[in-house]
């Protein structure tokens, strides 16, 4: 990997070997060989190698075959570190203690950083993290053809800044390195934060990643997130960096951060929909579809049949719906189990009928408390505070549905698999 630094940009060349992997699954192959990260407001010509070290890891990773080779030499502990953590392959470049420069250290100024989408879940984050947070948004230039739109993200950036909030919006093109356009590794929207972290004093970088996402919830399993190789992985890496790898609202569900959201001061930002302009969301997109159900469920909207059937009409709707889990089932469990059937259409109906043996879920309001670990510590407890000021704690019995969450049986069951036939021929 070639990097380079110039005064308002960084960039990331990939340099293929014999061994390395163009098409690392069924899923995704190399798309562009390049990638930027642009900012007129902060000096970038003089990043510490280790945070370009960490950058390139987190673009080139599944492309990377026995050893990935730095143009920037990151000092030794990084390198150990690193490569302590890494499997696959190794950090190739040769350490000369002779000429070693000193590992990333913390500045004298620290904030936490907030790897922010302008999304419902990743304003809850904010909303639960302390008032020096600086949220930190990645702009992807947007190519012919594309359905995204930056522009309700963009529009929440000016509204945090009205509000006091650092916020920051930083160009970055790292979704076209691979195809179809995404993220690369899990938390590669991480990536302009981590450039920045020096320029903005940042100590940590926290995700809108919640309790789905992290302990499996609504999926097939729960896992011990922080047991895990996710947490691990990457906590070691950000680690290596000088960074805290931080998860505030693990453990809310997306009940949970709809609630804190719509009753926090910087609610006023979100929009979870990245095709719709600010305050008119697409609605023919799965996230308006399950966002839609779930504001109707939690009383901050009222059902309207027009929209929802303008939603179904989707393929995108129908295709996640037909799929076995649905995607977030707990979470469209909940929302149909609160909804008056009396309301409701024939496909929500028989939506309700597939996810209904699932049961009401009404823990997913409350806060799994076991996730405070993935909190940093020197701000755990206000994170704590602010997060039981919008939601309660669950009790120990509600901690073990979590930690049981265990979907095999109803998924093969034959109530499970009628009822869906029936749900695909209402939709």
């Amino acid at each position: 990997m070639k990097t380079s630094c110039t005064k308002n940009e960084v960039g990331f060349e990939l340099i293929f070997e014999d061994d390395d992997v163009c098409k690392p699954s069924d899923k995704f192959s190399i798309g562009q060989r390049s990638a930027f990260v642009r900012s007129e407001n902060h000096d970038l010509s003089n990043i510490h190698p280790d945070l370009l070290a960490l950058s390139a890891i987190l673009i080139c990773s599944p492309f990377v075959g026995s050893r990935l080779e730095l143009s920037a030499q990151p000092s030794s502990e990084f390198i150990k570190r690193a490569n302590g953590i890494l499997t696959k392959y190794k950090i190739a470049n040769s350490v000369d203690l002779s000429h070693d420069i000193e590992p990333r250290f913390e500045s004298a100024r620290s904030s936490p950083g907030l790897a922010f989408s302008g999304g419902v879940d990743s304003t809850a984050a904010l909303a639960v993290m302390p008032g020096n947070t600086i949220p930190i948004f990645m702009d992807r230039p947007v190519s012919k053809g594309s359905l995204y739109n930056p522009d309700a993200a963009h529009q929440s950036c000016r509204i945090l800044r009205e509000l006091g909030y650092n916020s920051e919006i930083v160009e970055c093109d790292l979704e076209y390195v691979r195809d179809p356009v995404g993220f690369p590794t899990d938390v590669a929207n991480a990536v302009p934060a981590i450039i920045l972290a020096d320029c903005l004093g940042l100590n940590s970088i926290s995700f809108g990643t919640v309790l789905e996402s992290a302990y499996g919830t609504g999926h097939e399993h729960y896992r011990d997130y922080p047991k895990g190789s996710h947490w691990t992985f990457f906590g070691t890496l950000f680690s290596a960096a000088n960074l805290q790898f931080s998860l505030p609202i693990g453990g809310v569900s997306e009940v949970g951060t709809s609630i804190i959201a719509y009753r926090s001061p910087v609610g006023m930002v979100a929009q979870s929909c990245i095709r719709g302009k600010w305050g008119e969301p697409c609605m023919h997109c799965w996230k308006c579809f399950r966002k839609s159900l779930l504001s109707i469920a939690l009383r901050q909207k009222k059902y309207d049949k027009k929209e929802i059937k303008g939603l179904l009409d989707s393929n995108e709707v129908k295709g996640k719906l037909s799929a076995i889990p649905i995607s977030h089932e707990n979470v469209v469990a909940f929302s149909t189990s609160r909804i008056e059937e009396s309301t409701m259409g024939k496909e929500i109906l028989a939506l309700k009928e597939r996810v209904n043996e699932l049961g009401k879920l009404g823990l997913l309001t409350k806060w799994y408390s076991p996730s405070k670990i993935l909190i940093p510590e020197e701000w755990r407890f206000f994170c704590q505070e602010k997060i039981l000021s919008y939601l309660k704690l669950m009790n120990a019995r509600e901690e073990g549905v979590i930690e049981n969450w265990d979907m095999d049986e109803f998924l093969i069951s034959s109530e499970t698999i009628e009822s869906r036939e029936r749900l695909l021929k209402v939709i």
